[in-house]
């Protein structure tokens, strides 16, 4: 769907075109692939056709401003993607057929939105807009008011969709998904509005256009049961079924006797059914076998944790372009500080007992890692202040027909190889630039152990990838990946057996959190991805045979926002302490739980998910739509009212009343963000 939405866009991403109207002349923004920001300090009104990669800032001081987004697509990169800091006004005006995009890339918290505003700000026109809240909100207006007064809106976002001192809605169709709808502290007005929301606390299947249901509802929506249908006439959908003209097309709607769809009785009627489910939002429990399954931990130990700086006799070491090569063959404590735009550091094979302390270091490699940990190495790697590490090498290098130019294509910024034993812990901040492929990478029969360091990651591939186990006891992670977050091929473990653990934070991904066996013992844990969110699995299956494929949960608490499963097992889930809070892909064969072997939940395990279960026992979904993660089969070149269905997003958003491959909810709000 996405695809097909922007492939226009994308195509011409290389012009954003700011075109002024009325006294102001049309000027070209060519911003090509780079990042940059579009400052605008002059009232008027401004047309934004095609791609940004980031940051539209409104600033004029006085006056209005007018934003017309005629297929936008707009990036914030680090920060916000429309940041209005001043004026009187701010109008964003979505002109009739047009489809825009705004995101924020979750780093920068400054503003904490994908659109964010300091003054009072008004959505008009019929067009769509998807907005992604990485860091915080969807769209905040601070200490100021936020008016809609028509458009098709997908918003999605960690925590509020929608913030600001008074929320009025004269017109408009919403899919959010979000922990909360609304922020609590808004006044909310609805005039006119219609939504489809999934959100926290709610295990009903409703639909609200009442402002009384608004306010008294604002963590209570869980969305339609037939999404798409339930627009107003005027933007193409149906009369919901509960009005006395409502249909489906001509057939009766589906709670009054003889309503069918394509010939089925519906599913709340004795004998209907979907291929024998019954639809998510009807199953109100899950069942679980009665006792756990085995749970593995890592086996490895690691023993370059109980190594000690000795700062007294250290080795103090300043790297720069001219001296950016640092080899290290003897144990000892090194401190290496400095910056090179070509370096990188070296540890020899078989040497232990090394302490290394990178102290605001900033080092870019082209020709490998720009640290490199070799084999059957021990090493402590403690981080204090500022640390960057990048990769710049080649990626055509790696499969280079050259056999010496491929072997020594690293493909990370911070790499350790096989049998080594390295633990990175400190009180300073490392970020890591993946750009070739990986960001930190480890090797066989390798153990990697995170402790109490802030790590920044971002990667065109993993942003952590090990052979086999990954370990991370506390710290921060903010980790943006172009596939994996986290892979482990054989035993990913996050926090510790006392429930303590880190803050992780996955703004982006193919898939989150990925190993044969994959532990969440504590922390806090919020992931974004196309795919699975969690996924027991490995693709190489390296480790079949020797561990079976389970998901283990004993604390923490995690929160998944994923367009596939939630969570997947290629064998068993246990849950068994914590909380879980799931908002992802329900139909097509997705679920919020999907497993191949046992899953068993705790009396006193927290789930919160919007999007079913699927598993062996044919357990059918239990919200958002899912048909326990199987397709109704009406889908299969079938109808709902002789029309292809949209896309399904998390049980929110996807329409019976679109085009295919369309938008939904009353042909208007697009299906999948």
């Amino acid at each position: 769907m996405k695809k097909k939405l922007f492939a226009v866009l994308i195509a011409a991403a290389i012009t954003l075109s700011l075109i002024s109207v009325g006294a102001f002349a049309q000027t070209d923004v060519d911003l090509g692939r780079q990042d940059g920001r579009l400052t605008i300090t002059e009232p008027g009104s401004y047309v934004l056709q095609g791609k940004l990669t980031g940051q539209v800032y409104v600033d004029p001081r006085e006056g209005d401003v007018e934003l017309v987004l005629d297929g936008a697509d707009i990036d914030g990169g680090a920060g916000g993607g429309i940041v209005a800091v001043s004026g009187d006004s701010l109008t964003l005006r979505l002109p009739e057929g047009s489809v825009n995009r705004v995101v924020d890339g979750g780093v920068d918290t400054q503003f904490g939105a994908a659109i964010y505003s300091k003054i009072e700000t008004v959505f008009d026109g019929p067009g769509s807009l998807y907005v992604t809240g990485s860091s915080r909100d969807g769209i905040r207006v601070e200490n100021a008011g936020l008016t809609f007064n028509g458009g098709s809106f997908a918003i999605k976002a960690p925590d509020n969709g929608l913030g600001a001192q008074t929320l009025t809605f004269n017109g408009g169709s919403f899919s959010i998904q979000a922990r909360n709808n609304f922020d609590p502290a808004a006044t909310v007005i609805n005039n006119g509005g219609i939504f489809q929301i999934v959100a926290p606390d709610t295990q009903n299947i409703a639909y609200y256009n009442d402002a009384a249901d608004v306010a008294q509802n604002n963590t209570g929506f869980a969305g339609n049961l037939f999404p798409g249908l339930f627009g107003s006439t005027e933007q193409g959908g149906q009369q919901p079924p509960e009005m006395p003209d409502g249909n489906f097309s001509g057939q009766q709607p589906p709670e009054m006797p003889g309503g069918d769809f394509s010939g089925q009785q519906p599913p709340e009627m004795t004998g209907g059914n979907f291929n024998g489910q019954q639809p998510g939002g009807f199953q109100q429990t899950w069942e679980s076998a009665s006792s756990a399954s085995e749970i593995v931990n890592g086996t490895m130990t690691n023993s370059a944790a109980s190594l000690e700086a000795d700062y007294a006799n250290a080795s103090y070491i300043t790297v720069t372009d001219d001296d950016s090569q640092v080899k290290i063959s003897s144990s000892g404590t090194y401190v290496v500080t400095g910056e090179s735009s070509d370096g990188n550091i070296t540890v020899k094979k078989g040497t232990t007992g090394v302490v290394l302390v990178l102290d605001d270091l900033d080092l870019t490699s082209t020709t490998g890692a720009a640290v490199s940990i070799n084999k059957e190495a021990e090493v402590k790697v403690i981080i204090s202040g500022n640390v960057v590490l990048t990769d710049n090498e080649n990626p055509d290098d790696e499969n280079s027909e050259d056999a010496d130019v491929a072997d020594a294509f690293d493909g990370a910024a911070f790499k350790t190889k096989a049998n080594s034993q390295v633990y990175v812990t400190g009180d300073g901040t490392l970020t890591i630039n993946g750009n070739a492929k990986n960001g930190i990478k480890a090797g066989d029969d390798s153990s990697l152990i995170f402790d109490g360091v802030t790590v920044n990651i971002n990667a065109v591939n993993d942003g952590i990838n090990g052979n086999y186990d990954v370990t991370l006891l506390s710290g921060n992670f903010t980790i943006e990946a172009g596939d994996d977050a986290i892979h482990a091929d054989h035993i990913l473990t996050v926090g510790s057996t006392d429930g303590s653990g880190p803050t992780i934070r996955v703004t982006g991904s193919n898939e989150g959190l990925e190993g044969t066996v994959v532990n969440i013992l504590g922390g806090d844990v919020s992931i974004v991805s196309k795919d699975d969110a969690i996924n027991a699995a490995n693709g190489d299956g390296l480790y079949e045979g020797v561990l079976d494929y389970s998901f283990n949960m004993t604390g923490g608490r995690v929160l998944i926002n994923s367009q596939g499963d939630g969570v997947d097992s290629n064998g068993n889930i246990n849950l068994m302490g914590g909380s879980m809070e799931i908002h992802s892909a329900s139909m097509g064969g997705e679920a919020g739980i999907d497993y191949d072997g046992q899953l068993y939940i705790a009396d006193d395990f927290s789930m919160n998910n919007q999007s079913g279960v699927a598993g062996p026992d044919g357990m059918p979904g239990q919200m958002g739509g899912s048909f326990g993660g199987q397709q109704p089969p009406e889908m299969s070149g079938g109808s709902f009212a002789g029309q292809q269905p949209g896309q399904s997003f998390g049980g929110m958003g996807g329409g019976f009343g679109g085009q295919t491959g369309g938008p939904g909810m009353g042909g208007n709000v697009p299906g999948r963000p």
